[in-house]
């Protein structure tokens, strides 16, 4: 949708009284609008739109029973910005190797981690590959849409 759609509907009413919007890059994902080490109310409904389930591989629980998982570690001077964010499922969260920052010392997961591959948040496996999650809703998320 363009700006000046979303303005015309926003002043017709159609929008309701609240209005929410994302700027996404077509390769690097969420534009970063805000800085904390919490994710915001914003950066967790960002978060949701862009991946609507669980985007580790074969899981099917949905974003907004997912809790936002900082792809870079924030131990590891990983930021809380929206290209740095995505939903995991509890369990995902839990198992996914934080390990070290990429470019510094960079090891392969022992278990997995996710990472952010041409804008898409995907599985690096302790193998190398790179696999999505192949849900139905995984392919209707925001950046599958642009």
């Amino acid at each position: 949708m363009t700006g000046a759609e979303i303005v015309n509907l926003a002043m017709s009413g159609a929008l309701g009284d609240k209005i929410y919007a994302g700027l996404f890059h077509p390769t690097a994902g969420p534009v970063n609008l805000y800085e904390a080490r919490f994710a915001s109310f914003k950066q967790r409904t960002l978060a949701k739109t862009e991946n609507l389930v669980c985007p580790w591989p074969e899981c099917n629980v949905p974003a907004d029973r997912c809790q936002v998982h900082h792809i870079d570690a924030h131990k590891n001077s990983g930021q809380t910005n929206p290209s740095n964010l995505s939903t995991l499922c509890a369990y995902h969260n839990g198992v996914n190797d934080d390990g070290d920052v990429p470019g510094k010392n960079f090891t392969r997961p022992k278990r997995g981690r996710t990472v952010r591959h041409r804008g898409k948040v995907k599985l690096l496996t302790p193998g190398g590959r790179l696999v999505s999650n192949t849900h139905d809703l995984s392919t209707m998320g925001a950046m599958n849409l642009i």
